[in-house]
């Protein structure tokens, strides 16, 4: 990983894309990261599990922002698609970083 990178967000009207520098570790693919669970960053993972908090997600009471490993991405497929009604795309990008987009939920006007 280049530790110079750093994450970036653009938010735009229809959605959010983050980019992550770095590749996927060891063997996994942008397909298999439903199924397979692998920290991209161990220190964040730890500081995460440490951080205390009090909200249902998923139906169950969670009692830290990182209860488990592996369920960030399951959350992050399901919640999104749950309130954009679109299932959010990872792509890399030259297996050098890795791309994220939500889709924002549809406007409750109608615009």
């Amino acid at each position: 990983m280049n530790w110079h990178s750093t994450i970036r967000l653009h938010l735009l009207a229809d959605r959010l894309d983050l980019f992550s520098p770095g590749a996927i570790p060891n063997t996994m693919t942008v397909d298999s990261l439903l199924e397979r669970q692998s920290a991209r960053n161990e220190l964040l993972c730890s500081l995460l599990a440490k951080c205390p908090m009090n909200v249902d997600a998923m139906g169950s009471q969670r009692n830290f922002i990182m209860d488990k490993r592996g369920e960030g991405v399951p959350i992050i497929l399901s919640e999104s698609e749950q309130l954009a009604g679109k299932h959010p795309v990872y792509r890399m990008i030259d297996d050098a970083e890795l791309l994220l987009t939500l889709f924002a939920a549809p406007s409750p006007h109608g615009d």
